[in-house]
């Protein structure tokens, strides 16, 4: 019998669920994780117990639940990824919530390498805009138009088995930018935003845009650090050449 566990894959996804409501959730959650060899559960700000009824829940994946991590709030954790990808029910057109489908957010999350996080949202209002700007790609399971969203734990058993599914099909892989040269290269776009006189407003969609485009393609680490170089050689040729440093008049 192959070992599909082994995979390193599996030891790369971490799997977030975001202030849980109820104890069964969190069971069935970790019960689908080991269902498909996902090993790594972190909760954020959980408001219920994490006690009998969720080891009762989750089965043969008591192992999973010992082991959880507890974290205050999401953007606390995001920097700790090189990509985080998080789930919602809801369709939109705004840069935060362009989405993917199941299928396609899987192939991404086998074909990169790097830490990659997982993000399940509350079971009764998912996650805010504010969260969303936080993630680098947001997926959506195409569902029944007339109700669309799906129990948490049954999206993301959906979502699981989507990653096992590709993790079997894998060619090869990615190598991603690392978050810290992400959001350096989104440094310095800012502070190039600011020098051109653009308006926070228009600043930040150019963020959430380029992270979006970064989070939605395939780019490679050498990928950004070429773009990298573009914006920082303007910025540092525009501060150099147009700003006396002794007459900040």
């Amino acid at each position: 019998m192959a070992d599909y566990c082994s995979n390193k894959v599996f030891e790369e996804i971490h799997v977030v669920f975001v202030e849980p409501l109820y104890e069964q959730n969190i069971g069935f959650i970790a019960r689908s994780m080991k269902n498909f060899c996902l090993k790594n559960l972190i909760l954020v700000n959980p408001r219920c117990n994490i006690g009998i009824e969720t080891i009762k829940y989750s089965m043969h994946a008591r192992n999973i639940i010992e082991n959880v991590k507890i974290k205050s709030s999401l953007k606390e954790i995001v920097d700790e990824y090189d990509f985080v990808a998080c789930s919602t029910g809801k369709k939109g057109l705004s840069p935060v919530r362009r989405h993917v489908d199941a299928e396609d957010l899987a192939k991404r999350m086998v074909q990169y390498s790097g830490k990659k996080a997982l993000v399940i949202g509350r079971e009764d209002i998912g996650l805010t805009n504010d969260e969303l700007k936080l993630c680098d790609i947001v997926v959506t399971i195409e569902a029944n138009p007339e109700y669309p969203i799906l129990n948490a734990s049954h999206a993301a058993a959906i979502l699981f088995y989507e990653i096992f599914k590709n993790s079997i099909k894998i060619a090869g892989r990615v190598e991603r930018p690392k978050r810290s040269e992400i959001i350096a290269f989104l440094d310095y776009f800012e502070e190039l935003g600011r020098i051109l006189g653009y308006s926070d407003e228009r600043i930040e969609r150019g963020k959430i845009m380029l992270r979006r485009l970064i989070g939605e393609g395939s780019m490679t680490k050498n990928d950004l650090r070429l773009l990298f170089g573009y914006i920082r050689k303007s910025y540092e040729m525009i501060t150099t050449c147009c700003f006396d440093k002794s007459n900040p008049k």
